[in-house]
Protein backbone atom coordinates (compact mmCIF):
# COMPACT_ATOMS: atom_id res chain seq x y z
CA UNK A 1 0.00 0.00 0.00
CA UNK A 2 2.81 2.38 0.91
CA UNK A 3 4.68 1.51 -2.31
CA UNK A 4 1.58 2.28 -4.43
CA UNK A 5 1.13 5.61 -2.66
CA UNK A 6 4.77 6.58 -3.22
CA UNK A 7 4.56 5.56 -6.88
CA UNK A 8 1.43 7.71 -7.40
CA UNK A 9 3.11 10.61 -5.61
CA UNK A 10 6.25 10.26 -7.80
CA UNK A 11 4.22 10.18 -11.01
CA UNK A 12 2.24 13.23 -9.90
CA UNK A 13 5.44 15.06 -8.95
CA UNK A 14 7.06 14.22 -12.28
CA UNK A 15 3.96 15.40 -14.16
CA UNK A 16 3.98 18.71 -12.28
CA UNK A 17 7.68 19.23 -13.07
CA UNK A 18 7.10 18.55 -16.78
CA UNK A 19 4.17 21.01 -16.90
CA UNK A 20 6.21 23.69 -15.11
CA UNK A 21 9.11 23.09 -17.50
CA UNK A 22 6.91 23.54 -20.58
CA UNK A 23 5.22 26.61 -19.10
CA UNK A 24 8.55 28.25 -18.28
CA UNK A 25 9.75 27.63 -21.85
CA UNK A 26 6.62 29.30 -23.24
CA UNK A 27 7.11 32.34 -21.00
CA UNK A 28 10.86 32.44 -21.73
CA UNK A 29 10.15 32.54 -25.47
CA UNK A 30 7.99 35.64 -25.04
CA UNK A 31 10.75 37.26 -22.96
CA UNK A 32 9.58 40.59 -21.62
CA UNK A 33 6.58 40.75 -23.96
CA UNK A 34 2.98 39.87 -23.34
CA UNK A 35 0.45 39.86 -26.15
CA UNK A 36 1.05 42.08 -29.18
CA UNK A 37 -1.99 43.19 -31.17
CA UNK A 38 -2.05 45.10 -34.49
CA UNK A 39 -5.19 46.74 -35.92
CA UNK A 40 -6.12 49.00 -38.84
CA UNK A 41 -8.43 52.01 -38.77
CA UNK A 42 -10.54 50.54 -41.61
CA UNK A 43 -11.34 47.16 -43.14
CA UNK A 44 -11.88 48.31 -46.71
CA UNK A 45 -12.22 51.34 -48.95
CA UNK A 46 -13.98 51.61 -52.30
CA UNK A 47 -14.28 54.96 -54.03
CA UNK A 48 -12.71 57.74 -56.06
CA UNK A 49 -10.84 59.48 -53.22
CA UNK A 50 -7.45 57.83 -53.73
CA UNK A 51 -4.85 57.91 -52.40
CA UNK A 52 -6.27 57.06 -48.98
CA UNK A 53 -4.71 56.94 -45.53
CA UNK A 54 -4.61 53.79 -43.44
CA UNK A 55 -3.44 53.98 -39.85
CA UNK A 56 -2.11 50.76 -38.29
CA UNK A 57 -1.90 50.69 -34.51
CA UNK A 58 -0.01 48.16 -32.40
CA UNK A 59 -0.31 47.57 -28.69
CA UNK A 60 2.69 45.87 -27.09
CA UNK A 61 2.10 44.53 -23.59
CA UNK A 62 4.98 43.75 -21.24
CA UNK A 63 4.95 40.60 -19.09
CA UNK A 64 6.30 42.07 -15.89
CA UNK A 65 6.79 45.48 -14.36
CA UNK A 66 10.47 46.23 -14.85
CA UNK A 67 12.83 48.46 -12.92
CA UNK A 68 14.56 49.86 -16.02
CA UNK A 69 17.37 48.72 -18.25
CA UNK A 70 14.93 46.90 -20.53
CA UNK A 71 15.50 47.79 -24.19
CA UNK A 72 13.83 46.51 -27.34
CA UNK A 73 13.73 47.40 -31.01
CA UNK A 74 10.99 47.23 -33.60
CA UNK A 75 10.29 47.85 -37.25
CA UNK A 76 7.28 47.59 -39.57
CA UNK A 77 7.15 45.71 -42.87
CA UNK A 78 4.40 46.51 -45.36
CA UNK A 79 2.78 44.00 -47.69
CA UNK A 80 4.39 45.82 -50.65
CA UNK A 81 7.83 44.97 -49.21
CA UNK A 82 8.73 48.39 -47.78
CA UNK A 83 10.36 48.41 -44.32
CA UNK A 84 10.69 51.19 -41.77
CA UNK A 85 14.00 51.90 -40.04
CA UNK A 86 14.64 49.99 -36.81
CA UNK A 87 13.65 52.00 -33.74
CA UNK A 88 15.19 51.42 -30.29
CA UNK A 89 12.90 51.84 -27.27
CA UNK A 90 13.60 51.92 -23.54
CA UNK A 91 10.25 51.70 -21.73
CA UNK A 92 9.76 53.69 -18.55
CA UNK A 93 10.21 51.78 -15.28
CA UNK A 94 7.09 49.72 -14.51
CA UNK A 95 5.48 50.57 -17.88
CA UNK A 96 3.06 47.76 -18.75
CA UNK A 97 2.16 48.58 -22.36
CA UNK A 98 3.10 50.75 -25.32
CA UNK A 99 1.19 51.89 -28.41
CA UNK A 100 2.89 52.31 -31.79
CA UNK A 101 1.36 53.76 -34.97
CA UNK A 102 2.28 53.34 -38.62
CA UNK A 103 0.49 55.41 -41.31
CA UNK A 104 0.32 54.28 -44.95
CA UNK A 105 -0.99 56.45 -47.79
CA UNK A 106 -1.73 54.45 -50.92
CA UNK A 107 -3.93 54.17 -53.96
CA UNK A 108 -4.21 55.30 -57.55
CA UNK A 109 -7.28 55.57 -59.80
CA UNK A 110 -8.35 52.20 -61.25
CA UNK A 111 -6.13 50.16 -58.88
CA UNK A 112 -6.91 47.51 -56.24
CA UNK A 113 -4.77 46.74 -53.20
CA UNK A 114 -4.64 44.28 -50.31
CA UNK A 115 -2.66 46.23 -47.74
CA UNK A 116 -1.30 44.92 -44.45
CA UNK A 117 1.68 45.43 -42.18
CA UNK A 118 3.69 43.22 -39.85
CA UNK A 119 5.33 44.51 -36.68
CA UNK A 120 8.64 42.89 -35.70
CA UNK A 121 9.70 43.24 -32.04
CA UNK A 122 13.08 42.10 -30.69
CA UNK A 123 14.79 42.04 -27.31
CA UNK A 124 17.75 39.80 -26.53
CA UNK A 125 16.90 36.31 -27.76
CA UNK A 126 13.19 37.16 -28.14
CA UNK A 127 11.99 37.82 -31.69
CA UNK A 128 8.25 38.28 -32.18
CA UNK A 129 6.05 39.42 -35.05
CA UNK A 130 2.37 40.23 -35.40
CA UNK A 131 0.48 41.01 -38.60
CA UNK A 132 -2.42 43.37 -39.10
CA UNK A 133 -5.72 42.53 -40.75
CA UNK A 134 -5.72 43.04 -44.53
CA UNK A 135 -7.34 46.26 -45.76
CA UNK A 136 -8.94 45.93 -49.20
CA UNK A 137 -8.64 49.13 -51.23
CA UNK A 138 -10.44 49.66 -54.57
CA UNK A 139 -9.82 53.03 -56.19
CA UNK A 140 -12.36 54.32 -58.73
Amino acid sequence: MLKAGLRAFSILGLTVLIVIGFASQVFAQAGPFGPIHVTANRRAYTGPGCPIDILYTATINFVWPHAGGFVFNYHWERSDGAKTPVQMIRPQPNQRAMTLREPWRLGAPGQRYSASVTLFVNSGNTHLSESSPVVLVTCG
